[in-house]
C-alpha cells in the first residue's frame, strides 16, 4: 500500500502509530455528541423530510402530481422524519448520559501523552485528503490522548478532534470522568475554568459550547 513520509513533531502519532505501541483508546462519543450537536446525516435527513412532505402536500393541493406518486413522496418524508429523529434521540441519549457523570463528579485526574492525527495520514489511498491537507500546510485535526493516573495499568482516552492552531500540547491535568460499565461512555474535561463556571441546571448542561470544540 502506498506511503507519504510526513515529518510530525515528536508527541503527535497516527491513530497507527500509538496501536504499536500498545495504546488504544475508545472513540469519545459522549464529548463528540457535545462538541457538534446532532450528526450531518442527522440534519440532512432532517432537511429532506421536510423538504418531501412540504413538495408532497404542495403537489397534492395543486394536482399537478399523480395520486400515486405523491403517496410515495409522502412514505419517503416518513422514513427520513423517522430517520433522522432517531440519530437526533440517540444524540440526545449521549448529552444525558454525559450531563449524569459530570453530575455524579468523582472525576479521576488524567495526565495528557500525546497528540493524536485524525485518520491515517501514512496510507494515501486511504487518507489522500489528510495527507493533502498535511503537504499544503493547513492546520490539521488532532486529539489530545490521556492517560489515567492512580493504576499501575492506566487506560487512554482521547478528546473528540479538533482543528488545531498549533501542535502543542497541554500542559495541565484534565478531570475524567467514566461509565460503569461502558468503556466508550466517558468524559474528559480538559478547561477547568469551564468546570468552575459549568451550572448543572438546565436539560443541556453537559453540552459545550462550540468554541471550546
Amino acid at each position: 500500500m502506498p506511503r507519504q513520509k510526513i515529518d510530525l513533531p515528536a508527541h503527535v502519532y497516527t491513530v497507527q502509530n500509538l496501536a504499536e505501541s500498545g495504546i488504544r483508546f475508545p472513540p469519545p462519543v459522549l464529548d463528540t455528541a457535545a462538541c457538534y450537536g446532532p450528526s450531518v446525516t442527522c440534519r440532512i435527513t432532517g432537511v429532506l423530510a421536510v423538504l418531501m412532505i412540504v413538495f408532497s402536500c404542495t403537489a397534492g393541493l395543486l394536482g399537478s402530481f399523480p395520486e400515486g406518486g405523491i403517496t410515495i413522496l409522502r412514505v419517503i418524508g416518513i422514513l427520513f422524519a423517522m430517520d433522522s429523529g432517531f440519530r437526533f434521540f440517540r444524540w440526545f441519549r449521549h448529552i444525558r448520559i454525559r450531563q449524569k457523570l459530570l453530575s455524579r463528579g468523582g472525576g479521576v485526574p488524567a495526565e495528557p501523552l500525546a497528540l493524536v492525527l485524525q485518520g491515517n495520514p501514512e496510507t494515501v489511498s486511504g487518507q489522500f485528503s489528510a495527507v493533502r491537507s498535511i503537504i499544503a500546510g493547513k492546520r490539521p485535526r488532532v486529539a489530545v490522548v490521556y492517560k489515567e493516573t492512580g493504576t499501575k495499568k492506566p487506560k487512554f482516552y482521547i478528546t473528540p478532534y479538533r482543528t488545531v492552531q498549533d501542535w502543542q500540547l497541554p500542559s495541565g491535568t484534565a478531570l475524567l470522568y467514566r461509565h460503569h460499565s461502558k468503556e466508550h461512555y466517558y468524559v474528559v474535561e480538559d478547561d477547568f475554568d469551564f468546570i468552575k463556571s459549568r451550572s448543572p441546571a438546565g436539560i443541556f448542561a453537559g453540552a459545550v459550547s462550540p468554541a471550546d470544540c
